[in-house]
């Protein structure tokens, strides 16, 4: 397949696109008085209608990075990009070069302030990390921490279905 237009694909972008920052609790063991773990994550989506794959696949040669999976019993083709190192070298210069408009743009900017804060934390979970007999704290920065809820609360509202995040009071006390 062939590529697609930068400007084609930011356009695309600016009405099917995503740019989200996740929260996600992990529970290790299934246990009474389980440790549970939090980890930060960023990921770009576009979703579209299974019979539009081959242009989601457009994308992804375009992109040069990437997977395409299928969503709600085949109907729903989704491309993704979630590894930080794919999102800063490729996504962010891309969308930098080819610029996004109204809400998304703004929303970008917002993600790609997160990014930078994942990024430097690359590598750490929140609350842990391996130490000789079991784990040890490994906290990030209290700013850092705060930085990331501001920038999710600033993404709410342009977002279609900007939710809660059910753990996070448990992660940053």
């Amino acid at each position: 397949m062939g590529e697609l237009p930068g400007d084609y694909i930011a356009g695309f972008v600016d009405g099917e696109g995503c740019f989200a920052l996740k929260f996600q609790r992990e529970v290790k063991k299934k246990r009474k008085n389980r440790p549970e773990y939090f980890r930060w994550s960023a990921e770009f989506v576009i979703s579209l209608r299974s019979d539009d794959v081959d242009l989601l696949k457009l994308i992804k040669d375009t992109l040069g990075c990437g997977k395409i999976t299928f969503a709600k019993n085949k109907q729903v083709a989704r491309y993704s990009v979630a590894g930080i190192d794919n999102l800063q070298k490729i996504i962010v210069p891309f969308f930098e070069k080819h610029q996004l408009f109204g809400k998304k743009s703004k929303d970008f900017l917002l993600w790609k302030d997160a990014l930078q804060i994942i990024g430097r934390n690359k590598r750490k979970e929140i609350n842990i990390q391996g130490g000789k007999r079991g784990f040890i704290s490994n906290r990030w920065s209290p700013a850092d921490i705060e930085k990331l809820i501001k920038i999710h609360e600033s993404m709410k509202p342009l977002k279609s279905n900007g939710k809660e995040w059910k753990w996070i009071h448990r992660a940053v006390q």
